[in-house]
């Protein structure tokens, strides 16, 4: 009796084991499973993360300056948000989409990905923010395919034609890279594949004086509006973005 006892009792602590083992392994798992593309976890929402694309519409976003761009120019398909091709538009129809809310400090992030099938050249996007309203100015997050020959200050990360980026750590074509611009008052920071690349201070003499040899020397404080939006740049199709998100900062 007492050796069944005995026995019960052996057989109870292994059972128990097995459960506690395979828990742990489940719980591995799931912290393993990538999320879901264009959702926020309820640890994000309540740290203050906001989705400016719901994977399925564009209705968080607008015309940069004709709203006749939505739904031919940029399109959502298959949970991203695509730049079509220039050839399927409609006649000469071409434009970028922005926000429809300005933001000033802010943690913006996102992923895109470069079309490997597409035709015209090196793809040619960014996303540019403190963008002016109605029209298609503002600072710029270049992107461009990693390990195209560009001219100065017109590769990937770089401050479209003022500051360059220190190095490009991004996958190729086909697959996704994951994006950080971070705006906190004036100091604005680039990140790329976890790296930070390119920091500067808005309004200061290194910026003023890049400014000043750009394009963008005639407008005058280029870049150092209060607040502004959020711009996705259009140049012929070959992007792709997805998990679009933003987290406003204190300045």
């Amino acid at each position: 009796m007492r050796q069944n006892e005995s026995n019960l009792r052996t057989a109870a602590i292994f059972l128990a084991a097995l459960v506690t083992i395979s828990s742990c392994a489940i719980a591995r798992n799931r912290s393993n499973v990538t999320a879901k593309a264009n959702t926020l976890t309820k640890k994000q929402i309540s740290n203050g993360w906001k989705l400016l694309f719901d994977g399925k519409t564009l209705n968080g976003w607008k015309g940069a300056t004709d709203d006749k761009v939505l739904n031919t120019c940029w399109k959502v398909v298959d949970g991203q948000i695509i730049s079509t091709e220039r050839d399927k538009r409609p006649a000469k129809l071409g434009g970028s989409i922005v926000t429809k809310d300005q933001y000033s400090s802010f943690d913006l992030r996102f992923d895109y990905k470069l079309d490997p099938d597409f035709k015209g050249g090196g793809v040619n996007s960014g996303v540019k923010y403190f963008a002016y309203p109605k029209t298609e100015l503002g600072l710029e997050y270049q992107i461009y395919d990693a390990d195209a020959e560009v001219s100065s200050k017109g590769a990937l990360a770089d401050l479209y034609d003022i500051l360059p980026a220190k190095e490009r750590p991004a996958k190729p074509r086909g697959q996704w890279n994951t994006v950080r611009i971070v705006a906190r008052g004036n100091h604005v920071e680039h990140w790329i594949s976890g790296k930070k690349v390119l920091e500067f201070e808005r309004g200061g003499e290194q910026f003023r004086a890049a400014v000043a040899e750009s394009k963008f020397k005639n407008r005058d404080k280029f870049g150092e509006a209060k607040r502004g939006y959020i711009l996705l740049q259009d140049h012929g199709g070959g992007i792709a973005f997805r998990n679009i998100r933003i987290k406003v900062l204190d300045d």
